[in-house]
């Protein structure tokens, strides 16, 4: 009788067991299909020139600002002084250019004075006309004296005319100084320019990495735009876990995480939901640009498909215990529906 009842017993534990493991299961999704990840990023020059130092070695750990690679600069730093010659030379020419205005400006001003003076002269000689020229009649004054004063008249409006062309001639003159400052602008740019260039020739780690695959050495040529060293961004590790479809509606973004890292197994890491996927695509089928790609292991059973969910790892990981790829198991603490998230 005793025994039956240890037996019974042992099978209601087993079956008590049993239940709390799968109601964990379903409570708390688990994928044994995840690897660590991070950013990985080329860097690439934005000039182009043979490496004249490369101070770096082949898993390198560097810091964010390190000196990455050196281009020659000196094809640039003579493309600097000419730009620089181009510049003063154009500074040069626009103090010139002002210089030339401010005497073309006072050429202006003494016409304008002289103009004035002429139609001051012009108005005394209308006046004497008009007063002189009723005495002919009344035989108060002679035919000569009104002729001169006529002529005189003439002579002042002659005057007027030529100064007022002498002033719209000094002033056609006065030269534009907008042109010459275009070009010092231009000039200053081509200066600006070239110096970026000059210090594009140092190329500086843009964030705290280590470096991956190095395959060139000092005296490789290397080329604008393209690729010549790979960074992994060692300030934002994350796991990328397969999770099946049926799972994903109790997986929420800020859901604490358990992640497992096959580099340092035994241990158990702490991390956070960052992102769920919305979209897979599968081979052979032609993959969509931008979709992880997720393949099914057989075709001919009804699977549920599997979504990449992005788990960013947070406390103090062992940096050995970080390497792009290594394999990793992630258990998801979900919450219930009804807890503030």
């Amino acid at each position: 009788m005793t025994g039956k009842l240890l037996g019974w017993g042992f099978v209601a534990l087993l079956v008590i067991v049993g239940l709390i493991a799968v109601r964990n299961f379903i409570a708390h999704p688990r994928s044994e299909h995840g690897r660590v990840s991070a950013n990985v990023v080329g860097i690439a020059p934005r000039v182009s020139g043979p490496i004249k130092r490369l101070p770096l070695a082949d898993d390198q750990s560097v810091a964010k600002g390190d000196i990455l690679f050196e281009i020659d600069p000196a094809p640039y730093e003579l493309a600097l002084r000419v730009a620089e010659a181009n510049r003063d030379a154009a500074a040069g020419e626009l103090i010139n250019v002002e210089r030339a205005i401010a005497a073309q400006k006072a050429q202006v001003l003494s016409a304008a004075a002289l103009l004035a003076q002429a139609r001051t002269a012009q108005a005394q000689t209308e006046e004497a006309y008009r007063r002189v020229e009723p005495l002919l009649a009344k035989k108060f004054a002679t035919a000569e004296t009104v002729d001169t004063a006529r002529h005189a008249r003439d002579a002042a409006v002659a005057s007027v005319e030529a100064a007022q062309a002498q002033a719209a001639s000094a002033e056609a003159a006065v030269q534009d100084i907008a042109p010459v400052q275009a070009r010092l602008k231009a000039a200053e740019a081509s200066v600006a320019e070239a110096a970026l260039a000059v210090s594009d020739c140092t190329v500086r780690a843009p964030f705290n990495g280590r470096v991956a695959g190095l395959s060139i050495s000092a005296g490789a040529f290397a080329r604008a735009a393209i690729d010549v060293i790979t960074l992994i961004d060692t300030d934002d590790w994350h796991v990328e876990a397969n999770f099946r479809e049926s799972e994903l509606r109790r997986i929420r973004a800020g859901d604490p995480a358990d992640v497992e890292i096959m580099t340092m197994p035994g241990r158990r890491f702490t991390g956070e939901v960052e992102s769920i996927g919305w979209g897979v695509t599968e081979l052979p089928r032609l993959p969509y640009a931008g979709l992880p790609i997720i393949q099914r292991e057989l075709d001919w059973v009804r699977l549920a498909q599997d979504f990449p969910v992005r788990i960013r790892l947070t406390g103090d990981i062992p940096p050995g215990a970080l390497r792009v790829g290594a394999t990793a198991t992630a258990t998801i603490r979900t919450r219930p529906p009804t807890e503030t998230r």
